[in-house]
Formats: C-alpha cells, sequence, structure tokens
C-alpha cells in the first residue's frame, strides 16, 4: 500500500512538473528582425526599426489602433479648444517601468525635450507648432501656434513617447510605460523584454518574455522559425515565401505595409539638379520588373509619394512616367549628358532594397547611365545618405504614418528629413495649407502636392510591398498596423 501510494505521489509530481515547464516555455516570445535599433531616445531615433520595438516600451499621451485610428495612452481623454489651437489631455493613473507614477511633470519634460532643436536635432521640426506645454494637476495643457491637423498623430509615434525627468541614457536603456519593460540589448544578438505587471490597462499580456533575435540573413531566420528556434518573422522577403507558405505548422499574414519604397535622388548632385536627367531615369525604370525580380510580385507599383493604402488621401489621377527607354536617351540628349556616372548606396540589411537596386542599375544601364553599386551597413546608411545627405542615389522604404502630412512633409524644403534636398515653393505652400485646412480641403491639397512630386520627379517611387508576417500556427492574435511596429501584447499561444 504504501509502494502504491508513493507510486501515485511521484507521478502526480512528474505531470505537475512537465505541465509547469510547458507552461513556463509557452510564454516566451522570439521574434526574428534584420537590424539593431538605431537608437532607444525618442529625440534622436528615427530608423523605423526602433519603433517596431519600442512600441512595446513606451507610450504617449495617444497610441494607435490597427486600424490607424487613435485611442487614449496616457491621456484617457483630451479636448480641443474652439480654435484648434489649445489640447487638454486628462491624465490616467500610469507607472513607469522603475515603478514610479507619471507625473504631469514628467509628461511636460519630455514633450519639451523633443521640440528643443538643440536636443532633437532630428525630430524638433515636427514639433515646432507647439507654443507651450504646461501641467495643470493631472493635465497637460498644449497650446499650438496654429491649428495643425497632424497633431494627434504626431504625439502617437515614437517622438511623441513619455519617460521620467531623471532618465538617463534612454539610447540603449529605454524607461517607458509600456506593457513591456526593457531588461537587454545585445548589439547585433537580441533585445529582451519582460512583461510589466503594473501596466494601467485591465489585459495583461500572455507572454512574460519577449525576445527581439537580430537576424539579418533571412535564410536563418526561415530555418530557425521552421526548427521552432523563432514564433514570429515580422516582415519576410517575399524571396523566401516559398520554402514557408504551404510548411506545416506555420501561417502567412499578408497585409499592405503602407510604405513607400523610393528610388531617392539627391536634387543638389550633378547630374540630377537638372529636371531632364531625372525625368530620363524615370521614364528608364520597369517597376513591374522591379516588383516581380525584388518581391516575387508581392507588391504594389507606386506613382507618388503616399500608398495606396492610405485611400482617402492618395491621389489615383496621376500620370505616372511610362516605362520608355527611348524616351529616356531622347531626354539624356537633351539634357546634353552623355553617360552620367552616378553611385547607387543600397543598406545592407534590406535585400529587397539590394535586389531592387541591382535591378535599377541594369534598367539606368540600358538607357546610358553608368550605374557604381555601393552596399552600406545600415547605421553607414543613416549617417551619411540619410543625415549627411552625401550619396547621389538610393533606395530605401519610407515607412507609413498615420496622417499624410506626417508623409508628405519629408519632401518640404526646411524638414530635417528631406534628404533629398527637393525644392519646390508651391510644394512646400501646399504643405503648410494642409494643417490648417478642412478634411475636405486637406484632400484636395495633398492631391496637388503629389502631383508635384510626381511631375518634378522628388524621387521615383517604385512600390509598396506587402508585409508578409510569418509565425508558428500556435502563435494568435497577429495584428498588421499601417505604421512599422509589432504589437507583442496582442499575441498568445
Amino acid at each position: 500500500m504504501m509502494f502504491r501510494r508513493m507510486v501515485v505521489l511521484f507521478m502526480l509530481a512528474l505531470i505537475l512538473a512537465l505541465t509547469t515547464g510547458l507552461g513556463s516555455t509557452a510564454q516566451d516570445l522570439t521574434i526574428a528582425v534584420p537590424t539593431d535599433p538605431d537608437s532607444f531616445d525618442p529625440t534622436r531615433a528615427v530608423a523605423a526599426a526602433s519603433w517596431e520595438i519600442a512600441f512595446n516600451v513606451y507610450e504617449g499621451l495617444v497610441r494607435t489602433l490597427p486600424s490607424g485610428e487613435l485611442t487614449g495612452g496616457l491621456a484617457y481623454n483630451w479636448n480641443v479648444d474652439e480654435t484648434g489651437t489649445v489640447y487638454t489631455f486628462h491624465l490616467r493613473e500610469a507607472y513607469f517601468h522603475t515603478g514610479e507614477r507619471v507625473t504631469p511633470e514628467d509628461v511636460v519634460h519630455a514633450l519639451n525635450r523633443i521640440r528643443d532643436p538643440e536636443v532633437s536635432e532630428a525630430r524638433a521640426g515636427d514639433f515646432s507648432v507647439i507654443e507651450s506645454v504646461e501641467a495643470a494637476e493631472d493635465q497637460i495643457i498644449v497650446s499650438l501656434s496654429r491649428p495643425h491637423g497632424p497633431f494627434l498623430f504626431t504625439l502617437a509615434g515614437m517622438p511623441g513617447a513619455i519617460y521620467p525627468r531623471g532618465a538617463e541614457n534612454q539610447a540603449s536603456q529605454p524607461i517607458g510605460t509600456g506593457p513591456y519593460r526593457f531588461v537587454e540589448w545585445r548589439p547585433n544578438q537580441h533585445i529582451r523584454l519582460e512583461r510589466f505587471d503594473q501596466h494601467w490597462s485591465d489585459s495583461e499580456p500572455f507572454f512574460t518574455t519577449v525576445e527581439f533575435r537580430i537576424m539579418p540573413d533571412d535564410s536563418s531566420a526561415v530555418l530557425n522559425l521552421k526548427t521552432g528556434h523563432i514564433d514570429v518573422i515580422p516582415r519576410l522577403e517575399a524571396a523566401l515565401l516559398h520554402q514557408v507558405e504551404n510548411e506545416p505548422g506555420l501561417n502567412v499574414h499578408r497585409a499592405p505595409m503602407n510604405l513607400v519604397q523610393i528610388l531617392a535622388i539627391n536634387h543638389q548632385r550633378e547630374p540630377f539638379n537638372d529636371p531632364l536627367v531625372r525625368q530620363a531615369a524615370a521614364h528608364a525604370i520597369d517597376k513591374d520588373e522591379i516588383i516581380f525580380g525584388a518581391a516575387w510580385g508581392e507588391g504594389q507599383p507606386l506613382v507618388t509619394g503616399l500608398s495606396p493604402a492610405m485611400a482617402v488621401f492618395h491621389n489615383d489621377e496621376i500620370t505616372d512616367y511610362a516605362y520608355d527607354p527611348e524616351r529616356s536617351r531622347q531626354l539624356l540628349a537633351e539634357a546634353g549628358v552623355s553617360s552620367p556616372s552616378v553611385t547607387l548606396d543600397l543598406p545592407a540589411p534590406y535585400a529587397i532594397h539590394v535586389q531592387a537596386g541591382e535591378i535599377v542599375a541594369e534598367q539606368l544601364g540600358t538607357v546610358g547611365f553608368d550605374v557604381a553599386l555601393q552596399i552600406v551597413e545600415w547605421g553607414t546608411w543613416l549617417e551619411r545618405v540619410y543625415s549627411q545627405r552625401d550619396y547621389d542615389m538610393t533606395i530605401v522604404g519610407l515607412a507609413g504614418r498615420l496622417d499624410p502630412h506626417e508623409v508628405l512633409v519629408r519632401y518640404e524644403s526646411s524638414s530635417s528629413r528631406n534628404f533629398f534636398n527637393f525644392q519646390n515653393p508651391e510644394y512646400d505652400a501646399l504643405i503648410a495649407e494642409g494643417q490648417t485646412a478642412s478634411h475636405d480641403e486637406r484632400i484636395a491639397v495633398y492631391n496637388r502636392a503629389q502631383e508635384i512630386l510626381t511631375e518634378d520627379v522628388a524621387g521615383i517611387f517604385l512600390m509598396d510591398p506587402s508585409q508578409l508576417a510569418v509565425m508558428q500556427s500556435a502563435i494568435k492574435g497577429w495584428e498588421s498596423y499601417p505604421i512599422y511596429v509589432v504589437d507583442a501584447a496582442r499575441l498568445y499561444r
């Protein structure tokens, strides 16, 4: 009898140990991403890869839903006065990952830093419309110099993130209020997050630990997915889709990426300071060939700087520069340019841009351009191409935004994000007008702005690739956003 009881107790203990082990394993999530963030400091980060991860760590006064609509973040409610220039945000009770309560002073501090050009050279321009930020008990009062339609959408991005007043080293050790807290960043290896149990929301994320594993090699990421070492690849290169699409135990989710893949042109560099040369380059590009060759057909051709994913504001009536190599050669002759030599810089971590660049180089070569390809590391691209504007041509994906102003302001002549060096006075005036116009007026304004981008060849707009998110079939709750983020808190197993 004693022996039988011991056997039963042993079996119960074994079952408990096994089920406990399974439970803990089920609460770990591993996500493969191709590159490290450039920074977690909201005042300095410019790479989309930063917000992709930081979306889980930081929150602003408002936040984004998968639909692209806005909802309350650290502010549970807000109202705007009759002039459209004074916003009053009502703060909820929330806590930083340090356990300290969020105060109005913390919010004022963060918003004042992001609008200070000496602190945030890259982002201050987006917040220049703010005249003052004040705290009044549990309220934040933001006064604008003029009505600004995109203001709330600007607050919903990483630059609007709130962090403690005394926080140091936010670039590599971020402190926020989101559903996950930052634990560790080992460059070129991983970023590790843990569930934050003091989050203000009523819903608790399923996964205790989320690891964003840096895997620049897509083939390696797919192999790790198949062997169960990776749970999710948020953005699979289309060239590898055939390896996972019909694989048992894996699911693929397709959605518009709301991303503009652009062949960017430096307008201050010869020969592209001549509009005839830019037009020649535009006529040399076969976008369908690029979509097939670089994205295996998983993309939509673009004619302007706004993706059709932003359906309300996208101009469907624009006439694009048709693929016409002969016309391209004629334009080069009219410009008096023979065999123009240019360098095409391509960012190494992004295969779709590198592959598109290889096709573009061939297409430009057939009409007389002498194109030298140069593959550069992502940090180098951000510093030299984006920040210093030291390049001839490049291909990159411009991440989508929630409001058209946040996309189209990139080409405004004084914008810090205008690494194209594009200048057009009419365009600048339209961008200013669109910020204060009514909804219907904004549609007309942005339609004309898009026409100018295409007519003047601000860049050569290639495609909006499909977002191909592939994951273990046991992973549920995936939501695609119109911006470049991974919402780990929605996922469960």
